[in-house]
């Protein structure tokens, strides 16, 4: 399951896991937002952190990973 995917189908906690990731990541919740829409992507350091704290493989939740 790609991030977009597992971000938009959380139901009513998004918001929160949004925000924790901003902090986790040290990014603002607009570029969580744009890493979700697929506008933007975050750096591999970022991207590690998340799929740690999220319990994937960073591989699934971005295939695009090189």
């Amino acid at each position: 399951m790609i991030f977009s995917d597992y971000m938009n189908g959380l139901p009513n906690k998004k918001v929160e896991e949004i925000q924790k990731i901003a902090d986790l990541t040290c990014s603002s919740t607009l570029s969580v937002y744009r890493w979700i829409a697929g506008t933007a992507e975050p750096p591999l350091i970022k991207k590690k952190i998340i799929a740690n704290y999220l319990g994937k493989n960073i591989e699934e939740l971005f295939p695009n990973t090189k």
